[in-house]
């Protein structure tokens, strides 16, 4: 029976990312022989990044990473509300979800899928202390503050 091929999974590390959310995805979907996953960490370039709580992270993949990912997380940032991630991230969000990479944010990762207009007109929720302020920023999302996660299928 011949292997069947890996599902290729970028974690997207922003400034202030949040451990827990970068460690999560790259934990669950690990790239190990018993794991159909392949996994790539990366930011906005390769290098450090500043995460929050006192971490930093060392990337081994910059943006192309998301034109080589099925499916792409965006982990939670330090303070989403008062400004949207650099454009070139934005545009190689929209540009993995117009190839047809599934998009999933994690808690505050949510602004980032924001800004990039996917949300818009769709449900989607974030971290509870942050809901409002989505809500606000981005009108045109349907903010839910009472569940834990929303699932939109469609193409994202």
């Amino acid at each position: 029976m011949p292997a069947s091929p890996l599902h290729r999974v970028a974690v997207l590390v922003l400034e202030g990312a949040k451990p827990l959310d970068v460690g999560i995805p790259a934990q669950v979907f690990t790239t190990r022989a018993s794991m159909p996953y392949e996994v790539r960490v990366c930011g906005a370039a390769p290098g450090l990044v500043a995460g929050g709580d006192g971490l930093a992270y060392h990337v081994g993949h910059g943006l192309s990473a998301l034109g080589w990912a099925d499916i792409v997380f965006v982990p939670g940032y330090r303070h989403p509300d008062q400004e949207d991630p650099p454009p070139a991230v934005v545009a190689a969000l929209v540009g993995a979800h117009e190839r047809g990479a599934r998009l999933a944010a994690i808690s505050t990762g949510a602004f980032a899928l924001a800004a990039t207009g996917l949300l818009d007109g769709r449900r989607a929720t974030t971290h509870w202390h942050y809901t409002r302020a989505l809500a606000a920023r981005y009108p045109l999302v349907q903010v839910d503050e009472n569940v834990l996660f929303v699932d939109e299928r469609a193409d994202l």
